[in-house]
């Protein structure tokens, strides 16, 4: 196994059925450090590998996983979102989408001089999986409800209704 490299090109025999693994630090992923709870570690770990597929098309596979710290939004708290992240996708050359590929494979762009920059790739596939609204899972919220229902259970919009029945003149033409 190596250490993942601050970039590679993966045309390169030497890069080819190579596994690549090691950690990943705040310094590394900036998008992550910004989005990530302030204060609390940030902790990912990868192991990939480039080979040929069947279609003679470079292929990138392996596991991201790791926590990050965010902000519950019912309680306000911290909360800790653990991931493992399966991947596989189509390295992506410069010249466009290799022959023979679907649209329902995952693909992955590689910088205009044809390299690849693991860092950046693993921390776009970590914000594609974040959590659209982290929370906790047995909590509750931290403020009381906004509104309350109204007494003996009367539907709170039965005053317009009534502002309505009654018609224009009333309604101080």
């Amino acid at each position: 196994m190596s250490r993942i490299p601050v970039s590679l090109d993966p045309w390169q025999p030497r890069a080819r059925h190579l596994e690549f693994e090691g950690d990943l630090g705040p310094e590394d992923l900036p998008r992550l450090r910004a989005d990530a709870l302030p204060g609390h570690p940030l902790q990912v770990h990868a192991q990939f590998r480039l080979e040929r597929g069947s279609l003679d098309e470079m292929r990138l596979s392996g596991t991201i996983t790791g926590e990050l710290w965010q902000t519950c939004q019912r309680c306000l708290q911290p909360v800790i979102w653990e991931f493992r992240l399966e991947a596989d996708a189509v390295l992506l050359p410069p010249e466009g989408t290799p022959a023979g590929m679907s649209e329902g494979d995952d693909f992955v762009e590689l910088e205009a001089d044809g390299l690849l920059r693991p860092a950046v790739w693993i921390e776009e596939e970590v914000l594609l999986a974040w959590p659209l609204v982290p929370r906790h899972a047995d909590c509750k919220p931290a403020a009381e409800p906004e509104f309350e229902e109204g007494e003996g259970g009367e539907n709170p919009f039965a005053v317009l209704e009534q502002l309505k029945q009654s018609g224009p003149e009333r309604r101080g033409s």
